[in-house]
């Protein structure tokens, strides 16, 4: 099963004619290209995904802003990475900053295994989700009583007259009766079963298809899933008892499903399991923020207490939600998240007019956000870039609000990250 790499923002050639990779890009084969092509082209799931473009007569297609991984329908796979200088180590930091990914089963993730490392992304998850299985297994899998409807030869349960007649009119010797009985086979199990016996199908690492081998015996009274969706929905509706199968109902259902969130449904022979990298990076800094950031008073993550129009026919209107608030002793800090590209540089070459490659539009927003939450030192962290190591002189709005751009260095420790991003706010 042919596998490639490439890093987000990138472009994909045809080899067939473009035998050398596009600049940071990957070249693949003729029938590789023509799957991805078609994905690109038909599939609902591929918007934002990807743009297929043709520049000077030769066939592209763009990677976006999403990282993880897609397997074609011809069985090919490409493994989609974070841009960032050091990419000798992508892999092992991608995975670490998915396991801090909201609503999402990540953070059984073991990033420091070796076999993270070694193995293709798909089977990191695999592995991922085969854990969170041997959790269940080793604590005994959950049975629960459902209601069956039988015909009898000995009373049982409530007998039910008119199934009676209508069923046994012409064997006096069943019951038609309604019972309870305890079960294994009920829609938690049978989705896990059902995502074993779909990802044994697709796994090449001999060690994974024993495990999956050992699971698939502990689950053996358990039925496959007639109706996945409807399993699915079953399992929301589920009561406490299977509280502790939400992390791997969470992996089984991404698998089966074959998509990530914020990627929309398409081909059920595409597996896209890719996540926007703004989110990943928004979630990933939030995370550092609650867990190491110094004394303060209230940290809120996506706070909507505030609104752009106060009164409009008499309600409020057009709610904003900054990334983080920081309520630190008579301060309040604004944060902003964003996973673009700053180049510090321009300040070098043009000082008056420099941009930095900041979007206006990113400036407006982080102003109004200021002003609505009354913080008067408001901040845009961006990734850090070789051009990118130091904040950027202040940005002053007006004489008491100001906006430090500041660099977010994700190959580096997170808990050292956020602490220099404390010392720095709580320097002005």
């Amino acid at each position: 099963m042919p596998e490639f790499l490439i890093f987000e923002n990138r472009l994909v050639g045809n080899a067939q004619h473009s035998p050398e990779p596009p600049m940071g890009g990957v070249v693949v084969p003729d029938s590789v290209f023509r799957a991805l092509r078609q994905f690109t082209i038909d599939n609902e799931q591929a918007e934002g995904l990807f743009t297929f473009m043709v520049h000077k007569g030769r066939e592209y297609i763009r990677v976006h802003n999403y990282v993880g991984l897609l397997t074609l329908p011809d069985g090919s796979r490409l493994e989609i990475l974070p841009k960032i200088d050091q990419q000798s180590n992508t892999r092992p930091l991608l995975l670490s900053m998915l396991r801090h990914l909201r609503n999402s089963p990540f953070r059984t993730l073991r990033t420091a295994h070796s076999r993270a490392v070694r193995i293709p992304l798909w089977e990191v998850f695999i592995t991922a989700f085969l854990d969170t299985v041997d959790a269940l297994a080793q604590q005994g899998i959950q049975r629960a009583y459902v209601t069956v409807e039988g015909n009898e030869r000995f009373w049982k349960g409530r007998f039910q007259a008119a199934r009676q007649q209508r069923d046994n009119a012409c064997h006096a010797e069943r019951l038609a009766v309604v019972y309870d009985t305890l079960t294994a086979s009920v829609p938690p199990n049978r989705i896990l079963k059902t995502a074993l016996v779909a990802i044994h199908a697709k796994t090449t690492d001999q060690a994974n298809k024993r495990r999956i081998h050992q699971l698939l015996s502990v689950l053996e009274e358990v039925a496959l899933s007639d109706d996945v969706r409807s399993d699915l929905m079953a399992v929301r509706r589920s009561n406490r008892l299977f509280m502790r199968y939400e992390t791997a109902l969470g992996w089984a259902e991404m698998l089966l499903m074959g998509q990530g969130p914020g990627v929309k449904r398409g081909d059920k022979e595409s597996i896209a399991l890719l996540f926007p990298m703004e989110r990943v990076f928004e979630d990933y800094v939030a995370h550092g923020i609650r867990a190491y950031w110094p004394s303060a008073d209230r940290i809120s993550v996506q706070e909507s207490s505030a609104h752009l129009v106060d009164e409009h026919v008499g309600a409020p209107r057009f709610k904003l939600r900054p990334d983080i608030i920081i309520r630190h002793q008579d301060r309040t800090f604004v944060m902003d998240t964003k996973w673009k590209q700053v180049n510090g540089l321009s300040l070098d070459t043009s000082p008056r007019t420099a941009s930095y490659g900041i979007d206006q539009a990113d400036m407006y927003q982080v102003y109004a956000y200021g002003k609505k939450y009354a913080a008067n030192d408001l901040f845009l962290l961006y990734p850090a870039n070789s051009t990118f190591r130091e904040p950027l002189a202040v940005f002053a709005y007006d004489a008491t609000t100001r906006l430090h751009v500041v660099p977010f260095d994700v190959t580096n420790s997170l808990a050292n990250e956020v602490e220099k991003l404390a010392l720095y706010a709580l320097s002005f």
